[in-house]
C-alpha cells in the first residue's frame, strides 16, 4: 500500500485566514465637501429655487461744482443696484445591497474575519463623501455632475485625467457632450491612479472617444443641472452665467481672478494672485478673508521644490555621521501663508484660492437614510412576486452649494505639473 500523502490528510487540516482585511480600493472621508457647511441664513423650501441677493452697483453721481455752489444745476443722483441669483437643489441616491448568505455566513467571529453587513453600513458614508468630493471639487465640478473628460479608451478601459473622480462599482453616464447623445453606461471594476485609468467590467460603449464626458448616473446631461462646484464658480472672464445670473450682464461682477502661469510656480506667482484679490475686492477685505488654497498633491510638491531650490547646507556645522536628509518627514501645510487643502480628487495643475466663508450649502433633505414608516431596509422581489433573498438601503439627499463672493478668491492654472507627478 502506498504511503499517505497530504492531498488525503486535506479533510482534517485546519485553514488559516489572516484577521485583517485589507482595502484595496481609496476609501476615505471628504476633504473639501465637508468644509462646506450647511448656512442657516438661506433654506430650501420644497423644490422651489432659492434667492441669493447681490448689490452689483454703488449708489450716487459724484461731479464738480465749477460754479462753486454759486446757483449751479447739481443734477439727480442715483440709488444702489441689486440682482439675485437662483439656487435649486439637485438630488442623490445611494443604494447598497447584499443576500440573505452574506449576511448568515459573516454573522459571528467563528465564521468570518468580518461581518459584511456591518462592513456595507459602516463603509456607506465613506462612499458617499469621496463620491461628493469628486464632484463638487474634482476635474468636472461644472454643475453638470461631470465627474472627468475621456482622454483615450483601451481595451475595457478608459484612460481619464484623474482617475481618482471615480470608485470602484460605480455606474458612470458617458455622454457625447452637454445637451449631446448618451452614448451608454459602464461600470467601474477597479481605478488605477498610476496609469490614470478606470477598468470597465465590461467594453468600451460604441461612440466613446477622447473628449466624451463622464458623468455621475442618473443626471441629465445639460449644463446647470446638478451640483454646482468649483469650476462652476472659480471662472474668469464673462460668459456665461453665476447662479443664472448673465455675466455678461455686469461685467467684472462675476468674474474669479485668475492667472494662468503657463510655466513653474513660483512665490512671485503666488504673491501676484493675492495681489489680484485685493484689486478685486480691496486690501483690508483681502486680509481679513480667510482663504485657503486647495489642491491636490502635484501642486504641494511644486510649493515645496520652490524651496528645496534655495536650500544649502554648511557641512562643517552638521554634527553625526549620516548625511542631511534633505527633506523633512512632512511636506509644507502652507502657501504663502495660507492653509494648503491637498485633496486626492483635485484637478492637475490648478491652485483654487477660496473664502470659505463665503461659501455654503443649502438642503432640502438632509443626507440620511431613506425610511418608509421608520423603515429603513428593504427587500428585493423576484421574477415571481415573491420576496428575493436580498436586503438593501439607500441614503438619499437635495442639496446645493454657492458662493457668495465670486471675486474674493481666486485661481492659478496651467501651472507646470512637476516630474513623477
Amino acid at each position: 500500500m502506498a504511503a499517505g500523502n497530504v492531498s488525503q490528510a486535506l479533510g482534517s487540516m485546519q485553514e488559516y485566514v489572516r484577521p485583517d482585511l485589507e482595502i484595496l480600493m481609496m476609501l476615505g472621508p471628504s476633504r473639501l465637501w465637508k468644509r462646506i457647511t450647511t448656512r442657516t441664513d438661506v433654506k430650501a423650501v420644497s423644490n422651489r429655487p432659492s434667492r441669493i441677493p447681490f448689490q452689483v452697483q454703488a449708489g450716487g453721481k459724484l461731479r464738480a461744482d465749477p460754479t462753486g455752489f454759486n446757483g449751479g444745476d447739481m443734477g439727480t443722483g442715483s440709488g444702489p443696484n441689486e440682482t439675485y441669483g437662483q439656487l435649486s437643489c439637485t438630488s442623490f441616491l445611494y443604494c447598497a445591497s447584499y443576500t440573505a448568505a452574506a449576511d448568515y455566513n459573516t454573522d459571528s467571529d467563528e465564521k468570518a474575519i468580518e461581518s459584511y453587513v456591518k462592513l456595507t453600513h459602516t463603509q456607506a458614508l465613506d462612499v458617499v463623501a469621496q463620491a461628493m468630493d469628486a464632484i463638487f471639487a474634482g476635474v468636472g465640478s461644472n454643475g453638470s455632475n461631470t465627474l472627468d473628460t475621456v482622454v483615450s479608451t483601451t481595451t475595457d478601459g478608459l484612460v481619464v485625467t484623474n482617475a481618482n473622480e471615480f470608485y470602484s462599482n460605480q455606474d458612470v453616464d458617458c455622454w457625447s457632450a452637454l445637451g449631446g447623445v448618451l452614448l451608454g453606461t459602464v461600470t467601474v471594476l477597479t481605478v488605477d491612479f498610476a496609469n490614470k485609468t478606470i477598468w470597465l467590467t465590461g467594453p468600451v460603449p460604441a461612440g466613446v472617444v477622447a473628449g466624451t464626458l463622464l458623468l455621475v448616473s442618473g443626471s441629465a446631461g445639460q449644463a446647470n443641472s446638478g451640483l454646482a462646484g468649483l469650476r462652476a464658480y472659480q471662472s474668469a472672464g464673462n460668459t456665461g452665467s453665476y447662479m443664472g445670473i448673465q455675466k455678461s450682464s455686469f461685467p467684472g461682477d462675476f468674474s474669479t481672478p485668475n492667472i494662468s502661469v503657463g510655466g513653474t510656480l513660483t512665490p512671485a506667482v503666488a504673491r501676484a494672485v493675492e495681489a489680484q484679490i485685493e484689486g478685486a475686492i480691496g486690501i483690508e477685505k483681502a486680509d481679513q478673508s480667510k482663504i485657503i488654497a486647495h489642491c491636490n498633491t502635484d501642486m504641494r510638491a511644486a510649493w515645496e521644490n520652490t524651496g528645496l531650490n534655495v536650500q544649502h547646507l554648511i557641512y562643517n556645522e552638521m554634527k553625526g555621521d549620516s548625511s542631511a536628509d534633505m527633506l523633512k518627514r512632512k511636506p509644507p501645510l502652507t502657501i504663502a501663508g495660507r492653509e494648503m487643502l491637498v485633496n486626492e480628487h483635485a484637478a492637475q495643475g490648478l491652485i483654487d484660492f477660496l473664502a470659505l466663508e463665503h461659501w455654503f450649502r443649502i438642503e432640502s433633505k438632509k443626507l440620511d437614510l431613506y425610511d418608509v414608516g421608520g423603515q429603513t431596509l428593504f427587500p428585493e422581489y423576484g421574477i415571481s412576486g415573491g420576496l428575493a433573498s436580498v436586503d438593501m438601503f439607500y441614503y438619499n439627499w437635495s442639496c446645493q452649494v454657492g458662493s457668495g463672493q465670486p471675486r474674493a478668491g481666486a485661481y492659478l492654472s496651467n501651472v507646470s505639473v512637476p516630474k513623477f507627478y
